[in-house]
């Protein structure tokens, strides 16, 4: 269908054509290239600080409470952790489909639960996602003519960086031997001491002061009490005689008022004697006037008498009662003046006890501020010492606070508004050694040089960075990550030019360049898969003789190319050596559709069929087949969604890669081809070929012969796999072939007791001895306290970047050995290692055995045996037990009973003692022009923490409600042991990881093999265990996904077949063609002394889905020939010959394409190499031996007649 289409429509198959040669093009300049594909890995690192810890603390305190919550993340398949002196790392493996970005969140959220529960001084966790792109892409030196490393520096921070930060891609620059400026603020003890004698005499004098004024206090007291008792005595002898006058006139009042009492009773007597003579005279008198008889005058005169006498002394008694009211209204008066007067004198002597109560308190609150005033002196004496209060800490804060300024908000004043700005930073050391700190009565104003020596510093002591022999500064580059390493090295290479023209005097030299590597990796390999294309077209020309059919596939190369491309960056791959090895790979077989198709269409032309009949029904017949024979090459590749880890992401591009290339290949051949050949092969011209024709006749008799012969054929087949087989495994394994590279890393470590400056003049010796090689071009150290102890760097450690010349004759390896011979009479431990950095890190190196337990010390006495054993070990060279030297800890013991006799717990001894042992503090920065330097503060320097003065260190506690200060040789004991460098955990598990590397004479998998039968006859003690890592562990991993890809990709192209021949056994003679190949492959790595790696068992998968091809066609073309009534024999020989040409140069088209590659032509091609060398030596033998065992198979296998499946129409 589509050929025909093609034919008909040939501009519709020109613009398709147009269109992909311009997105090809466009997607080929757009793609972004690095050396490996995209790995993205499952890992989150945990980092933890908790300074002045020793491992043990940090795996208590941090590393456990950690792990037992982040063991409960979802997703998680493995944890690590590593707990060293003031840090915790704790690696955290993800299942490969996890989502990391939620994986973080999710860690996020598991950290904040267990926060709250650490130590104050341990610092906020860290999570970081684990990327290759980690990994710096560059590492440069920087030297400047004329200029001291001081001077450089400030040009490299203030001009250089900045130039590359800029840079599209540039994640970050960091610097290494910068000189790095700082103001250091050094407490003064000799001036703090003047201040203190300062402020003791002031205290002094106002001590004197208060104590005169209480005294003069005391005086007045004692004279108000005399007077006091005076006035008391005068006013008690008034009120006293007041009393006895009242007392005396109340005597005498009561005495008239007695006598008066007694003179009206006898008035009141005589008075009731007349009243009743009067009753007696008026009853005498009312009786006679009742009996008439006349009163007399005397009677009347006599009662006139009485009334009168009654009457007078009714006068006399209302006379007394008038004295007598008078004399009782003056006894009250005296009466209340008596109470006044006793009221007056309780009152007084009230008034008096208070105020003489005042006067003994007054007199008591003076004798007590006497005392206190006595006891603050005593205080005071004792606190008159600043050094207490002017602590590096606090000077730190105060000096933070005071540099301090800061916008408030606006002010509106009409329409205009001022912004409000509190403070103002200090900007010169005269202004901060001015800086008021204090005001103290007495002593006045306090400010930092009246405490301190202020002067600027720098850190030239602690840095070291040496190219070739000269100081140096070393750049570090880190990508985006979304940025392609080649574009972003071809920049800072851009830039560095720039940099170096405009100022001659600057020198930039790139020490280590992915992005070049990278660019001649990949050209070496784009020029391998042209040269290779440029080889299969002449081998085309060779075999049909004729330029035309040859041009129709040489053009259809670029095309299928082009598309693949196209296909490619629409699905995200990048442009790397897998792809790119894929692509190589894919050319020789890009032209095999092609030259099945061109081939039947030639042979028809030939027989006399017109040129567009015969491009049509050309096609037509073999579209079956080819498309069989694409889906088995591309399906080797579907197994890859069954496996994971490195093997799924790298061979995931080279899968994508192929796939892509062969379905466009496909699709070229059934369009392309038949349209171009329409139009160009319009002459029948049948050519000769008189030596193929007699190469095809022997064939022919070798053919027939092996029909007669065949469990000969087959035996000598068998007994060739199973040798090869035999000597491939005997040889052992390896993960990735070694790469030869322009750049090499050496490690110097001293022994620990080495000092800082032997370590400098080690490097300096060793720098001289690199120098000396031909082939060396820069060589480049570095030595910093800045190094990360992460990496196990430090005071005793250099790091070299050694860069070789372009045009060099000796490989990475061979300079490497050269540099190991050449320094190995020094006494130190130095590394070279000559692995690219993207090859080293994607497995372990060497031999890593993990011994596992509990127990610390059964840990260490175990890795030390295994440790003799692999130095035992024919191969094993540098054998590390884990153990390190050592840290020499001082412990301090807290006698937890005598520490709290003074109230003091373990926790607040050791926040005391760590704030002792603290050296300094950053306060602020400093802004002196455009500088800007960080503000130090640190102790005086005869104050530096020994052992002694640490014993003599007093902490302040409490007994009996006081304050007190106590030395911590009361409360503890100092002991000095030794610890770990570090404690790792697996799976919350201690282990130690003993390691040991492999020389260049043995193989990994045969020392790993041996390693592990010697580890058998060792008896480890219950609850422990010895587990392989390192390069083994990877190797296992990766060859496991590979087997298991290599099988279901086999079962696939058995499916596949069954659905082509339509038949269960006739797929069976295909997969006979598969172990042909294997042995073919397993006798290239053999001849060519290469290894079983990764790489050439992805060569072993390749084949698997290449080598069924040939045999594909063969058996399709054998079924039409039986069909069309030939016998099983005659059609076999016939196909044979007939098939002979177009499996020969798809082979060889093949075979030539990879060519190049297996020969290792150019940088980085050593990489892919055993997978071209597998690949060229299994096809090879395959071909040979398909033209043979496959008919042999075929006429085994199928004793039947073969009969056409045909349906008739009415039976559907």
């Amino acid at each position: 269908m589509f050929s025909k289409f093609s034919v008909k429509r040939p501009f519709t198959v020109f613009v398709s054509v147009i269109l992909v040669i311009i997105l090809g093009g466009v997607s080929f300049t757009e793609m972004t290239t690095d050396l490996l594909p995209k790995i993205d890995l499952p890992y989150v690192i945990v980092m933890t600080t908790y300074p002045g810890a020793s491992p043990e603390k940090v795996e208590e305190s941090v590393t456990k409470p950690l792990e037992k919550v982040l063991a409960t993340t979802s997703g998680i398949e493995d944890i690590n952790s590593v707990s060293s002196e003031n840090s915790s790392m704790i690696m955290l493996e993800f299942s490969q489909d996890m989502n990391m970005d939620s994986a973080m969140i999710d860690l996020s959220g598991k950290i904040d639960l267990v926060k709250g529960q650490l130590d104050d001084e341990v610092g906020a966790p860290t999570l970081m996602k684990m990327n290759p792109d980690m990994m710096p892409i560059m590492v440069a030196s920087v030297d400047i003519n004329n200029k001291n490393i001081k001077e450089a520096s400030n040009i490299v921070k203030k001009e250089i960086i900045p130039s590359f930060e800029r840079i599209d891609g540039v994640a970050s620059v960091d610097a290494m031997g910068v000189i790095e400026e700082s103001v250091k603020v050094t407490l003064d003890d000799s001036k703090i001491e003047k201040l203190n004698n300062k402020l003791k005499s002031s205290i002094d004098s106002k001590m004197k002061s208060s104590q005169d004024e209480l005294n003069k206090a005391k005086n007045e007291i004692a004279k108000g009490k005399a007077e006091l008792k005076n006035q008391s005595e005068d006013k008690n002898k008034e009120l006293n005689e007041g009393s006895s006058a009242i007392k005396s006139g109340k005597s005498q009042l009561q005495g008239a008022i007695n006598q008066l009492a007694s003179g009206k009773n006898e008035l009141e007597n005589q008075k009731s004697e007349l009243l009743n003579k009067k009753n007696e005279l008026e009853k005498m008198i009312k009786n006679q006037e009742e009996n008439n008889i006349p009163v007399s005058d005397e009677q009347k005169e006599a009662l006139a008498l009485i009334e009168t006498g009654i009457k007078t002394f009714d006068e006399k008694l209302n006379e007394i009662n008038n004295q007598e009211s008078s004399l009782s209204s003056q006894l009250k008066e005296l009466n209340d003046k008596e109470k006044q007067l006793e009221a007056g004198k309780q009152t007084l002597n009230s008034e008096l006890e208070k105020a003489s109560q005042t006067l003994s308190s007054s007199e008591a609150e003076i004798e007590k501020s006497s005392k206190e005033l006595e006891k603050a002196k005593k205080e005071a004496y004792k606190n008159a010492d600043l050094g207490k209060n002017i602590t590096k800490e606090n000077l730190s804060n105060i000096l933070s606070a005071q540099n301090f300024a800061m916008p408030a908000g606006y002010i509106k004043e009409g329409e205009e508004d001022y912004i409000v700005k509190i403070g103002d930073k200090v900007s010169s050391l005269e202004d901060l050694n001015n800086l008021e700190l204090l005001n103290i009565d007495g002593v006045g104003e306090i400010t930092v040089e009246d405490v301190a020596n202020v002067e600027l510093t720098n850190n030239a002591d602690k840095m070291y960075a040496k190219i070739n022999g000269n100081d140096a500064i070393l750049l570090t580059f880190q990508k985006q990550s979304t940025s392609s390493t080649s574009e972003v090295s071809k920049k800072i290479n851009e830039t560095m030019n720039k940099l170096t023209s405009e100022n001659k005097d600057t020198h930039i030299t790139a020490l280590q360049d992915q992005g070049v590597y990278i660019d001649i990796v990949i050209k070496s390999v784009l020029s391998n898969l042209i040269l290779g294309g440029i080889l299969s077209i002449i081998i085309l020309f060779v075999f049909l003789k004729s330029i035309k059919p040859t041009i129709v596939i040489a053009f259809s190369i670029p095309i299928s190319v082009l598309f693949a491309i196209t296909m490619m960056y629409f699905s995200n791959v990048t442009m790397n050596i897998i792809s790119l090895s894929g692509l190589a790979l894919g050319v020789g077989m890009l032209v095999d559709n092609s030259i099945v198709v061109i081939e039947n269409i030639y042979r028809l032309r030939n027989e006399g069929m017109s040129a567009k009949k015969a491009s049509v029904i050309g096609a037509n017949q073999v579209a079956g087949a080819i498309f069989a024979s694409t889906l088995t090459t591309v399906c080797v590749f579907l197994p890859i969604v069954f496996t994971h880890g490195l093997s799924r992401q790298l061979f995931e591009d080279m899968g994508l890669t192929i796939a892509y290339s062969l379905i466009a290949s496909l699709i070229v051949a059934l369009t392309l081809v038949p349209a171009m050949s329409s139009k160009m092969l319009n002459v029948n011209t049948k050519k000769e070929h008189r030596l193929f024709d007699k190469f095809v006749n022997l064939y022919e008799k070798l053919l027939k012969v092996s029909l007669k012969h065949k469990f000969i054929v087959l035996l000598g087949s068998l007994v060739l796999l199973i040798g090869s087989t035999f000597l491939i495994v005997s040889k052992g394994t390896i993960l990735m072939p070694e790469t030869d590279s322009t750049q090499l890393s050496v490690t110097l470590e001293m022994p620990k007791e080495s000092k800082k400056q032997d370590a400098r003049d080690m490097s300096e010796t060793i720098i001289d001895r690199i120098t000396e090689i031909e082939d060396v071009d820069t060589v480049g150290a570095l030595q910093s306290d800045g190094t990360s102890s992460m990496f196990g760097q430090g005071g005793n450690s250099v790091s070299f970047y050694v860069l070789l010349k372009e045009d060099k004759k000796l490989s990475s390896k061979e300079v490497a050995n050269i540099i190991t011979n050449k320094t190995k009479d020094l006494k130190a431990d130095i590394k070279v290692n000559s692995s690219n950095m993207d090859m080293s890190a994607l497995g372990g190196s060497g031999i890593n055995l993990i011994v596992k337990g509990n127990d610390l010390d059964k840990l260490k006495d175990i890795s030390k045996d295994v440790s003799k054993i692999l130095e035992k070990t024919e191969g094993v060279t540098e054998v590390d037990n884990g153990l390190g030297d050592g840290n020499k800890e001082t412990k301090i013991i807290v006698d937890k009973e005598k520490a709290m006799k003074y109230s003091l717990t373990v926790a607040q001894v050791y926040q005391e003692v760590s704030k002792a042992l603290k050296s300094e503090n950053t306060a602020t920065t400093l802004n002196v022009g455009s500088n800007e330097y960080p503000v130090i503060v640190v102790d005086d320097e005869n104050n530096a923490v020994s052992r002694e003065s640490l014993l003599n260190y007093k902490i302040k506690g409490t007994k009996d409600n006081e304050e007190v200060e106590v030395k911590l040789s009361d409360i503890a004991n100092i002991e000095e042991v030794e610890s770990l460098n570090s404690i790792n955990h697996e799976r919350q598990v201690r282990n130690i990881s003993v390691t040991a590397s492999i020389d260049s004479e043995h193989n990994i998998g045969l020392v790993s093999k041996d390693v592990e039968d010697k580890l058998k006859d060792y008896k480890l003690p219950d609850g422990y265990t010895i587990d392989m890592g390192g390069e083994l562990e990877s190797m296992n991993s990766a060859f496991g996904d590979l087997i298991k890809m290599i099988s279901l990709a086999i079962l696939f192209i058995y499916l596949i077949m069954v659905a082509q021949f339509q038949s269960l056994l006739s797929p069976f003679i295909v997969l006979f063609t598969i172990p042909l190949a294997f042995t073919g492959g397993f006798l290239g790595l053999l001849i060519t002394g290469f290894e079983l790696s990764m790489i050439s068992m992805l060569g072993f998968l390749m084949l698997a889905g290449i080598v069924v091809n040939n045999g594909i066609v063969f058996i399709d073309y054998v079924n039409q020939l039986r069909l069309n009534g030939l016998d099983k024999k005659s059609a076999l020989i016939l196909a044979g010959k007939t098939r002979i040409r177009p499996i020969l140069m798809t082979a060889l088209t093949t075979i030539l394409g990879l060519l190049t590659l297996a020969m290792g032509i150019g940088t980085g091609a050593e990489m892919i190499q055993p997978m071209a060398i597998v690949t060229i030596g299994g096809l090879s033998y395959a071909t040979v031996l398909t033209l043979f065992i496959v008919p042999i198979m075929y006429d085994i296998l199928n004793r039947k007649e073969l009969k056409q499946n045909i349906i008739d129409e009415e039976e559907m």
